[in-house]
């Protein structure tokens, strides 16, 4: 039995995303102004897939906001992190390395992580979680 129309177009388009990984990337750099609009025009969608995902996944919004403050130049939080020259360490660059670590150190939903020396880099011997309301009075100390 031969293969549909759209089983082959498929095909196609995977072999075709395989051999060309970066073209969304460039594509997006080459027309920066139509990325903003769509943005604009779709935010509401965005805030609301981003709520459901720290939802479904809360590890993994912890590990990703980690990076957002110590990489993402855009984020208001970043001169507190990033900008001071705080960094994760490369083994926690890797989801998976960081997920493994986390959960062989109780975290949990109501945890939040913690650098225990304000001034050092996200690392594993830097860092331990506790509750959110610690982490926040921490801060006023």
């Amino acid at each position: 039995m031969r293969a549909g129309r759209g089983q082959n177009r498929e095909k196609y388009m995977r072999e075709w995303r395989a051999n060309h990984p970066d073209y969304g990337k460039k594509w997006k750099a080459e027309h920066p102004e139509f990325h903003k609009q769509y943005y604009q025009e779709h935010k509401i969608e965005y805030a609301e897939r981003g709520k459901q995902w720290s939802i479904e996944y809360p590890l993994y919004s912890v590990w990703h906001s980690m990076k957002q403050r110590c990489y993402d130049q855009t984020r208001k939080n970043y001169k507190w992190y990033g900008g001071r020259g705080i960094t994760i360490c490369n083994e926690w660059l890797d989801y998976k390395t960081f997920e493994k670590w986390a959960l062989e150190n109780g975290w949990n939903k109501l945890l939040t992580i913690d650098r225990i020396d304000n001034n050092g880099n996200y690392e594993p011997s830097n860092c331990h979680f506790i509750l959110r309301e610690d982490n926040s009075s921490k801060g006023n100390k």
